[in-house]
């Protein structure tokens, strides 16, 4: 865990070592092999989704009495490069697609379930919360990256075989995002019941994560929200039968205009106060019922279609699963999805989800949720700091007028100075400031007969005070 917070550059396994100072330095565990770490992730019996129950436990301790439960789904791409990355495959590239071409890159998929907490996290508005991830699960796609996609690749070496002989073929062990997200939904809606059944979850996911997957086949305490199509097909409930009405029963009533037909031709809104974001804005707003035929075929949904006035942003609608939900409290937990976005930016960027590279099933399952661990407990241990009146604080800049609430970089920097101070002063038995270890091969310990070549060319170094440099002792 130290060695996760303190490494400055990629956070490899053997990077992490490193810094964590037990691989390395001048102690009595400096020199420890490398491989040790490394068999933590590939070969060690412990279970992720155990880690993930303690992190949950902790957030329901720092989650008041009155805020709703709301777990936050979405996607997200681990860029790999390397032809024996564990089950690696060509995935859709957001970042370098755009509406005229699609681009696709090699890496990992991640499916990610994370707890909104309500914490002073934020820059500008004030505080918006943040994610906690929980459950990460492995999305494999059809196309492996392999010899299929670039025959002229090179595919001799035992690391490729085993790589590619670890590939699924078989699309039943393969399962798409959706039903890997309904699978971690359901792992922490049991974890709920047990631990506070007197809560409801709310499962906020984007458009991907709406669908008949998700939404159908939820457990009893899960409520589901999140987009809603604007050309989505809404029809009313099926109307009761006759007496003596013969025929199959009706599973739909008549077809409702779509979201985008009703704001071309709606004529009173309401204008509803709502925090976003951490900004109070009043959108126009209308509500409804109705059936989602094509997603939830048995019971209708609350759809709400907002409208921007000034006419700046797009129309958009929203729908979920609780027919109680008020309005204003669905577009509110909706907005908190934009917190997982910002937790998986900082997962790359400031702990290295992506940057492991590695080539076993079981240490790529492993190693870049290990970051998200670390993340839950950096906050943990920041709220704790909070209840203590030990807040984080960070240095004023001119450009950051509207600067409220510390960010997650103010919150890992304050962590790394207690960590040191606490290395420093003996406390902790982990050499921090121990540069990278050097390479020590073992020495040929053969007597040379004839001086080597390289010795003709320096008159220096024939000299007898001076040993050859190819048998110079190794430095102490």
């Amino acid at each position: 865990m130290a060695g996760w917070r303190h490494c400055p550059g990629r956070h490899t396994v053997t990077g992490v070592a490193v810094a964590a100072g037990v691989v390395g330095g001048d102690g009595e565990r400096s020199w420890r092999p490398s491989s040790v770490f490394h068999r933590c992730f590939s070969r060690a019996r412990w279970d992720l989704d155990a880690v993930g129950k303690v992190v949950f436990t902790l957030a329901l301790r720092l989650l008041p009495a009155g805020c709703p439960l709301i777990v936050l789904v979405d996607d997200r791409l681990a860029r790999k490069a390397g032809k024996a990355i564990a089950l690696g495959s060509m995935h859709h590239d957001p970042r370098l697609s755009h509406g005229r071409k699609t681009f696709r890159r090699c890496g990992q998929v991640w499916v990610v379930l994370a707890v909104w907490l309500p914490l002073p996290f934020g820059v500008v508005g004030g505080p918006r919360g943040v994610a906690v991830p929980l459950l990460c699960r492995r999305y494999v796609g059809r196309k492996a990256g392999h010899r299929q996609d670039a025959p002229s690749r090179p595919t001799s070496g035992k690391r490729y075989q085993q790589a590619h002989q670890a590939f699924p073929l078989a699309p039943a062990q393969r399962p798409p995002k959706p039903a890997l997200a309904r699978e971690a939904s359901a792992v922490v809606a049991g974890w709920a019941a047990a631990l506070a059944p007197e809560r409801t979850v709310s499962v906020v996911g984007d458009t991907g994560d709406v669908n008949e997957t998700t939404v159908a086949g939820r457990p009893a305490n899960v409520e589901v929200s999140g987009p809603l199509r604007l050309d989505g097909a809404r029809w009313t409930p099926p109307p009761p039968r006759h007496p003596g009405q013969k025929g199959r029963p009706r599973q739909r009533g008549e077809r409702l205009p779509t979201p985008a037909a009703q704001v071309q031709a709606r004529q009173h809104w309401h204008a509803l106060p709502v925090t976003r974001y951490g900004r109070t804005v009043r959108p126009l707003v209308f509500r409804g019922t109705a059936l989602w035929y094509r997603v939830l075929p048995t019971a209708p949904l609350r759809d709400v279609v907002v409208r921007d006035p000034s006419g700046r942003r797009k129309a958009a609608a929203f729908c979920c699963t609780d027919l109680t939900v008020s309005v204003a409290c669905l577009l509110e937990t909706y907005a908190t999805r934009w917190t997982l976005e910002v937790t998986c930016f900082l997962l790359k960027g400031r702990l290295g989800f992506d940057a492991p590279q590695n080539q076993t099933v079981l240490a790529g399952r492993r190693t870049a949720p290990f970051a998200g661990i670390v993340f839950a407990l950096i906050v943990r241990w920041y709220a704790t700091a909070l209840q203590a009146g030990r807040g984080a604080t960070w240095v004023v800049r001119p450009w950051y007028r509207r600067k409220a609430a510390p960010s997650f970089a103010d919150v890992l920097t304050t962590r790394r100075r207690a960590g040191l101070t606490a290395a420093t002063a003996g406390h902790l038995p982990i050499a921090f400031f121990t540069p990278p270890c050097q390479t020590r091969r073992q020495q040929n310990s053969r007597v040379y007969r004839h001086p080597p070549r390289c010795l003709h060319a320096h008159p220096r170094a024939s000299s007898p005070s001076r040993p050859p440099p190819s048998i110079a002792p190794a430095p102490a």
